[in-house]
C-alpha cells in the first residue's frame, strides 16, 4: 500500500532547477522577486516552478 509519500518518485515531472539542474520539489518566496529551491537550496524567481506547458 502506498500513502503517497514515495521518495522515489520518477523526478522527470519535476521542473528542474536553472542554477544546477536538480528537480525542484518546493520553491520557498522570500521576497517579491526571490525564493530557493529545495533541495538543492539555490536562489531562484519564485514562479521558476510553475507549469507553463499546454495541453
Amino acid at each position: 500500500m502506498s500513502d503517497g509519500n514515495d521518495s522515489s518518485a520518477d523526478d522527470s515531472s519535476r521542473p528542474a532547477c536553472p542554477n544546477c539542474g536538480e528537480p525542484i520539489v518546493v520553491v520557498t518566496v522570500t521576497g517579491p522577486l526571490e525564493g530557493v529551491a529545495a533541495p538543492c537550496g539555490c536562489r531562484v524567481p519564485p514562479d521558476v516552478a510553475t507549469d507553463s506547458r499546454t495541453e
